[in-house]
């Protein structure tokens, strides 16, 4: 008898280092379907016959795990040479992508959202390290991935934490394997980077660098590699989030620098203190947050035209825009400074442009001459900001050359002005020349009008007079 398939895959949704995401449907009885996720582990690690024994190991422990706020996994398989995990599919995003998707928005996640969503974590956590086995012995599983990618929200508000399994059989990997751990080094505890054994406070202090990060909108431990990042968590300078984020106060402040205290006596024992502390915070503040309020922020992210608004190409630099917002991040090919150099003021001289007589004639000052301002360019005047990136007045680059079309509109401008120059001086050299005969015209005529003149005021006395000599009297 043909066995049916059970699980039918649909599309791809994520992929990382070590396993792909896959959105599909759980088939039974009668065609009857669950939307699932399937997690299946990357074909090259399925021959590590070690991690493979791990992964089932971790799968069945992650079995018994039932909560509201953990996903769900109810089967591991093995299909096509490789093994794959199934869990309860979470229609939304995860907390790097929310992120992401709220830089791009300009949207400031509230600090109510913020502490509601990790007290949700904290209660998953909470319930992970205080299950126990079938004799009633704790199974003391410490989840070690505590990170943005890990942590689900739905549309509905929902808040999940995920990849217990996975991440408690990635722990277990000799480190011989080469390119087997790729591992969130910004994300792990002062004593795991030091190689000493964790429990469940290294959790609590992943979770508080995510609150961290959440608050402040930049990262907290990046280096610009690996080794870097972890001498920076080894060192824990934590600054308190409220000098990036005015808005957070002195008591969240205290809550968030003693989840991240570099000894792990000092920090809190348990994901349920963290959670209650947190809890307390909200009821202080009179804040209320429910998961119609979350849901409400997710529905304004992500139901607007995310489709249209979101191409891939502008989320890859929204995530390197924050890791450039870290204490020193840098991205490997990207140098933050190239923006920042001045302009170069001699290669501009050097070379004409078209407009140069246009400007000559009314700041008084050819570009082959002394120049009116300083050479020593500011961010004000070379079109940088103080910022290193570029302003909204865009400078030509000082390497480039004028183009044959630039170079002939060059020509015909100087031949026109030239043009223009030579007709108005021969204008004026005519008025000039003009200027001294019609004078001497008018004077002249002045002179004619005046005898004229007399002679007629001369005739008109003469009349007078004989008319009255010999008609008057």
């Amino acid at each position: 008898m043909a066995v049916k398939q059970r699980y039918r895959v649909t599309e791809k949704v994520d992929a990382g280092g070590m396993a792909e995401i896959f959105k599909g449907f759980a088939v039974s009885l009668d065609g009857i379907q669950k939307l699932v996720a399937i997690k299946r582990v990357r074909p090259h690690l399925a021959s590590n016959k070690k991690f493979i024994k791990m992964f089932i190991d971790e799968a069945r422990l992650s079995m018994r795990l039932s909560h509201a706020n953990i996903t769900q996994v109810f089967d591991v398989g093995r299909a096509q040479g490789t093994y794959f995990l199934v869990m309860d599919f979470v229609d939304g995003g995860n907390l790097r992508k929310i992120m992401q998707v709220a830089a791009e928005k300009g949207y400031k996640i509230p600090i109510s959202i913020t502490v509601s969503v990790i007290i949700e974590v904290c209660k998953a956590l909470a319930h992970a390290h205080a299950v126990k086995d079938e004799n009633g012995l704790p199974l003391s599983i410490v989840h070690r991935d505590v990170s943005p990618p890990n942590i689900m929200i739905s549309h509905q508000g929902e808040v999940k934490i995920t990849d217990f399994g996975l991440a408690k059989a990635v722990s277990h990997l000799d480190t011989t394997d080469p390119g087997v751990v790729k591992g969130k080094f910004s994300y792990l505890s002062p004593e795991a980077c030091e190689g000493h054994s964790v429990d469940a406070r290294a959790d609590i202090f992943s979770l508080g660098v995510v609150l961290h990060e959440l608050l402040t909108g930049r990262r907290l431990f990046m280096g610009k590699n690996d080794l870097e990042t972890v001498e920076l968590v080894r060192k824990c300078d934590v600054p308190p989030p409220s000098i990036f984020n005015p808005e957070v106060g002195p008591e969240l402040d205290e809550i968030v620098l003693r989840t991240l205290s570099r000894d792990r006596k000092a920090r809190y024992q348990s994901a349920r203190d963290l959670g209650d502390s947190l809890a307390g915070y909200l009821f202080e503040k009179n804040l209320k947050v429910t998961t119609f309020d979350i849901a409400q922020m997710m529905r304004f992210l992500f139901e607007e035209g995310e489709g249209s608004s979101y191409p891939k190409r502008v989320m890859e630099i929204i995530h390197e825009e924050i890791i450039n917002l870290s204490s020193i991040g840098k991205l490997p090919g990207v140098n933050p400074t190239e923006g920042g150099k001045p302009l170069d003021v001699e290669s501009f001289r050097q070379r004409r442009t078209p407009f140069e007589d246009f400007w000559k004639d009314f700041e008084g000052v050819d570009f082959d001459g002394d120049p009116l301002v300083d050479t020593k360019l500011d961010s004000s005047t070379s079109g940088v900001g103080t910022s290193g990136t570029p302003q909204t007045v865009p400078q030509k680059p000082a390497e480039a050359k004028p183009s044959r079309k630039d170079k002939k509109k060059a020509r015909e401008g100087t031949r026109q002005k030239k043009a223009e120059e030579k007709k108005k001086k021969k204008r004026g050299e005519e008025i000039a020349a003009s200027y001294t005969p019609n004078v001497q015209k008018k004077q002249s005529s002045a002179w004619v009008a005046w005898v004229i003149l007399l002679l007629a005021a001369g005739a008109g006395g003469a009349a007078f007079f004989f008319v009255y000599e010999y008609f008057i009297k």
